[in-house]
C-alpha cells in the first residue's frame, strides 16, 4: 500500500499550530548601556543568605533528586498546613497546571477563567484540547461570580481564578471566591502566586469544599523566579490521579529543590522582603499618580497595572526599554492602554518614574 507523502509540518497538531503562545515584554530594538528588569514580577532582592549559602555550595549535580520530592514536599506541608501526601510540584506553576491539565482534560472539556487574567491559562489548555471559556471581569476588574457559574457546562472540568489577579493587581472577595467553590459541581484551582503579599490564603476553602485546589508558587516572594519551583495544594481525593500525571522528579532539580527548602527555613527574612517591597509600592503608587496622563490601580501584589490616557500604550513601553527600563505592554484590548510594572528597588523605581515621565512626554501625539 502506497501513501502520499505529506509535509512534515502537516504532523503537527492543530492545538498546536494554532497556539497563541504566551508573550513575555521585548527589549528595546538597540540596546541600552544597562537595563532595569521591571516586566516579569520578580523579586528585586533575590533569595535570602542561607539559601545563597546552599547555592554557593551545591555541588551534587551528578546526582538525580529524590523521585518523590519527598523532602520539598515535607517542608512545604509544614508552610501551608496541608499534608505533604496533597502536594504536587513542578519547574513552575505553570507545570503543575500541565500535570492538571494531563490528568483532567481531554479534547472539548471546558475551563473557565476570567479575563484579563495570566495569559499562560489559555494557550496552556488549549495545547491539551480544551475549550478555555471566558467569563469575563467587570470593567473595573472584579470578579462576577453570577457569570462563572452560568458558563458552566455538563463539560466543565475545571474554574481557575486568579487572585490576586496577575495583571490587574486586586485581590477578588473571600466570599466571591468561595460562593464559586460552594456552588461550582467542578474542580476551582484558586491561584495563589502572590498570596504573601496580599495576606490572604483560601486554603481554609479546602477544609470545606472537596473540590479546592490552591496552586503557589516560590518565583515572586522567595525570589527562587530562576530556579522554577511551584507547587498545587490538591483535594485529598484527586490527588492520586494528579500525583500520576507528575513526572518523576516533579521536574524540579535537585539543585532547585535544595533551594526552595533552604528559603521555607528562613522565610521570617524573606516575609521582611515582602513588606519592603509592600511598602516601596506603595510609594511608587503615589508617585505615578503624580504624573499627568497617568493612573496607578490599586494592588496588593508586587506588581502595579497603570491606566494610560492613551489608546495604546506600546509606545510609552517601546520608548522606556529604550532608555533601559522594561515594563509590560498588553495586546488584548481591554488592556491595550495600561501597562504593568513590577516594584523593584527604591533606586530602580525612582528611575523607572523618571523614565516613564519621560517616554510619555516623547510618545506624545
Amino acid at each position: 500500500m502506497t501513501t502520499q507523502k505529506r509535509s512534515i509540518t502537516d504532523l503537527v497538531r492543530p492545538a498546536i499550530a494554532n497556539r497563541m503562545a504566551y508573550v513575555p515584554a521585548t527589549g528595546a530594538a538597540k540596546k541600552p548601556d544597562r537595563v532595569i528588569h521591571m516586566d516579569m514580577n520578580e523579586s528585586p532582592y533575590g533569595p535570602g543568605p542561607r539559601t545563597r549559602a546552599t547555592l554557593a555550595d551545591f555541588v551534587q549535580t551528578n546526582r538525580y533528586p529524590d523521585f518523590a520530592q519527598s523532602a520539598l514536599r515535607a517542608a512545604l506541608a509544614d508552610y501551608t498546613g496541608v499534608p505533604a501526601g496533597q502536594i504536587v510540584c513542578g519547574a513552575g506553576l505553570d507545570d503543575v497546571f500541565v500535570a492538571v491539565a494531563m490528568a483532567l482534560i481531554d479534547p472539548g472539556d471546558e475551563i473557565i477563567i476570567s479575563e484579563p487574567t495570566f495569559g499562560v491559562y489559555r494557550p496552556l489548555f488549549e495545547m491539551h484540547g480544551g475549550t478555555v471559556v471566558n467569563a469575563p471581569l467587570t470593567a473595573d476588574f472584579a470578579i462576577q461570580p453570577e457569570i462563572v457559574l452560568a458558563a458552566v457546562t455538563e463539560r466543565t472540568k475545571l474554574i481557575i481564578i486568579c487572585s490576586p489577579n496577575n495583571p490587574t493587581g486586586n485581590l477578588f472577595p473571600f466570599a466571591d471566591v468561595e460562593r464559586i467553590c460552594a456552588e461550582a459541581p467542578c474542580l476551582v484551582a484558586i491561584d495563589e502566586a502572590y498570596v504573601e503579599f496580599s495576606g490572604q490564603s483560601h486554603i481554609s476553602l479546602m477544609d470545606t469544599y472537596d473540590n479546592v485546589m490552591i496552586l503557589r508558587t516560590m518565583s515572586k516572594w522567595a525570589g527562587l523566579a530562576g530556579m522554577r519551583v511551584g507547587y498545587g495544594l490538591i483535594p485529598e481525593a484527586l490527588a492520586p490521579a494528579i500525583l500520576a500525571a507528575t513526572p518523576p522528579f516533579h521536574n524540579v532539580s535537585l539543585i532547585s529543590s535544595e533551594a526552595a527548602i533552604a528559603s521555607l527555613e528562613e522565610q521570617a527574612f524573606l516575609l521582611d522582603q515582602v513588606a519592603q517591597i509592600c511598602h516601596d509600592r506603595d510609594i511608587l503608587i503615589s508617585g505615578i499618580n503624580a504624573l499627568p496622563g497617568l493612573a496607578a490601580l490599586p494592588s496588593v501584589t508586587n506588581f502595579i497595572l497603570i491606566a494610560t490616557d492613551r489608546a495604546d500604550a506600546k509606545p510609552i513601553v517601546d520608548a522606556m526599554a529604550g532608555h533601559g527600563v522594561l515594563v509590560r505592554a498588553y495586546g488584548d484590548p481591554v488592556l491595550r492602554g495600561y501597562l504593568r510594572v513590577s516594584v523593584g528597588t527604591p533606586a530602580e523605581n525612582a528611575e523607572f518614574l523618571r523614565v516613564l515621565d519621560q517616554a510619555y512626554k516623547e510618545t506624545a501625539a
